[in-house]
């Protein structure tokens, strides 16, 4: 899920919940008897009988409620799928003039190269790595399993002074956005090597 995704939900999300609080309270409101005249009496039924008998006098009610229905549905089917998708780069491309040909670095080369770099420090036990956006402006995403004694701020250290600056030079670009997941292993599981 990318930053605009995440966003779009979140806003989402509180506005479903305000309205849904709203109702709520409306519901309260009108058990607790709090304005009759505006919500009507507790003790009344919600709806009258001509509001009861109106989708059986008018039979194009049921079919615009099923198509309405689809319509949610579908959209939030389509807004599942945007959540899930991932903009992976597979390749680089190294040679910006394409008259002399074309040389193309697999993204899979470069996060292997990354995550055995990182598992070669004393105070990383596992990395992972993926290449997100687009080949000409890639961003890196990181998973990395310290140990469980190192220092956050030593693993941080570690990662931007050695291993990016790595990767830059590899890729000729003078920055490239990283998002690094840290986690530590249990202590049972610890080198003691």
């Amino acid at each position: 899920m990318t930053r605009h995704t995440a966003h779009i939900s979140r806003t989402w999300l509180v506005i479903i919940g305000l309205i849904l609080l709203l109702g709520a309270g409306t519901v309260l409101a009108r058990a607790l008897g709090a304005s009759t005249s505006v919500l009507g009496s507790s003790s009344a039924p919600l709806l009258t009988h001509t509001q009861v008998a109106y989708p059986t006098q008018h039979s194009w009610v049921w079919p615009v409620v099923a198509a309405v229905c689809a319509v949610i549905a579908a959209l939030a089917l389509w807004w599942m799928a945007a959540q899930t998708s991932t903009k992976t780069v597979r390749s680089l491309p190294l040679e910006p003039d394409h008259r002399n040909g074309r040389t193309v670095l697999p993204a899979a080369t470069v996060t292997n190269a990354v995550t055995d770099e990182l598992e070669s420090y004393p105070t990383i036990r596992s990395a992972g790595a993926v290449l997100r956006g687009s080949s000409t402006r890639p961003g890196l995403q990181l998973a990395v399993t310290a140990e469980n004694r190192a220092d956050p701020v030593t693993v941080r250290r570690s990662v931007e002074t050695e291993a990016l600056p790595h990767l830059r030079t590899a890729l000729e670009l003078d920055t490239i956005p990283t998002v690094m997941r840290m986690q530590f292993s249990r202590a049972f599981d610890r080198h003691l090597a």
